[in-house]
């Protein structure tokens, strides 16, 4: 029988707003290996936050100052990895890094992984988009191989299903109807859809002097102004529709802003900015299942920080097709918090296994290309 490995994995969202690990347990290898979650952590990034936002959106460091937050933000992956993780028996961490720019080819996951490996008794692997953007990827999403493993078993015969996730930006996964016995695999895509998080978040530090909205709950009690609805979720959809990944100047903040000042409310400006980002949602996976020339998914499955703000997921659902089953991952045994950081693990058990981590009808690296992360030599030397 083989021997079970266990991983680690790290993400931090665009969101900003803190760091998520997940270690998992992987059964098998390749594209035949199941996984299961053993553990998951939130940690707050604390003092690292503004500066890494205040970077994020283009604010200028020295180059001290760069290599000072890259250190300090591996200095916090390590420090979450003694507090919680020390005595557990991992084989490999796998590190995401901030994304601080986003514009393909060039791409910064802001990360030095010497820290989290001075602590750690294993490989560590960061730098997981580079390899692909060199392909000429656009390095996202980077997730669709990892969800067709992660949920492997809710797949059938009968129905495609899609898995959506609710950060900064959404990007989705399109797992195909499989067969039995069929490699998980095959066919699977994904894209990034349209800003999310971002937008949200931004209308609510404007309007209600608070980083997000709580639960969704102010956004609950507005009403939403349909026609502004409709013209913004068309605008925002328009990274779906030119074939990019998000990343700098995707983001409309000072749109939604502009939204949120101009409704008759804090909460009908933040319901609408919901209601359009539930309508760009629908036209991106309706766009997309008609030029695979496959049907629309039967069963939408949420994760992400976003899941947390019910009308944002009561949009999903009023403006997806009747027949759409329009779920949160928790109710299929992973939490919709830990999908990506343990999708970022998982990256890692297929990349020891031999098997590329980006799915070329997602990224659009060249065919006949691989992509592998960057791997440190494990512990450091005492």
């Amino acid at each position: 029988m083989d021997r079970l490995r266990h991983a680690l994995g790290f993400m931090t969202g665009t969101s900003i707003d803190g760091i998520d690990a997940a270690m998992i347990e992987i059964s098998g290898v390749g594209s035949a290996m199941s996984v299961r979650l053993v553990r998951q952590v939130h940690a707050p990034l604390t003092g690292l936050a503004e500066p890494l936002r205040a970077f994020a959106r283009g604010g200028r460091l020295t180059a001290v100052e760069v290599a000072s937050l890259a250190r300090r933000l591996g200095e916090h992956h390590a420090g979450v990895f003694e507090t919680h993780f020390a005595d557990e028996p991992i084989d490999f961490v796998v590190v995401h890094g901030q994304t601080v720019c986003h514009a393909p080819p060039d791409s910064l996951q802001l990360m030095n992984p010497w820290p989290l490996t001075a602590v750690a008794e294993c490989p560590v692997m960061y730098d997981l988009r580079g390899a692909d953007l060199a392909m000429g990827g656009q390095g996202a999403p980077i997730t669709p191989i990892a969800d067709a493993i992660l949920y492997r078993d809710h797949r059938n015969a009968e129905a495609s299903l899609a898995i959506v996730n609710l950060g900064g930006f959404i990007n989705a996964t399109l797992l195909p109807a499989m067969e039995p016995g069929a490699d998980v695999l095959e066919q699977v895509t994904g894209f990034d859809c349209c800003p999310c998080n971002h937008l949200l978040d931004a209308a609510s530090l404007e309007t209600l002097d608070r980083p997000f909205d709580q639960g969704g709950e102010v956004a609950a009690s507005g009403t939403p102004d349909t026609a502004t609805a409709s013209t913004f979720g068309r605008t925002i959809a328009d990274l779906f529709q030119s074939g990019r990944s998000g990343g700098d100047g995707d983001e409309h903040r000072a749109e939604a802003v502009a939204i949120a000042l101009a409704a008759g409310s804090p909460a009908d400006g933040l319901a609408t900015i919901c209601q359009a980002i539930g309508i760009a949602l629908a036209e991106c996976i309706s766009t997309a299942s008609r030029r695979l020339d496959a049907p629309s998914p039967a069963r939408l499955i949420l994760a992400g920080g976003g899941v947390l703000n019910a009308c944002l997921v009561d949009a999903i659902r009023s403006n997806s097709p009747p027949s759409t089953d329009v779920r949160i991952s928790d109710e299929f045994g992973l939490p919709a918090q830990a999908r990506e950081c343990a999708g970022m693990a998982t990256l890692g058990a297929l990349a020891c296994d031999g098997l590329p981590i980006t799915a070329t009808s997602a990224t659009g690296r060249r065919a006949g290309t691989t992509s592998s992360p960057s791997v440190t030599a494990g512990r450091l030397s005492s």
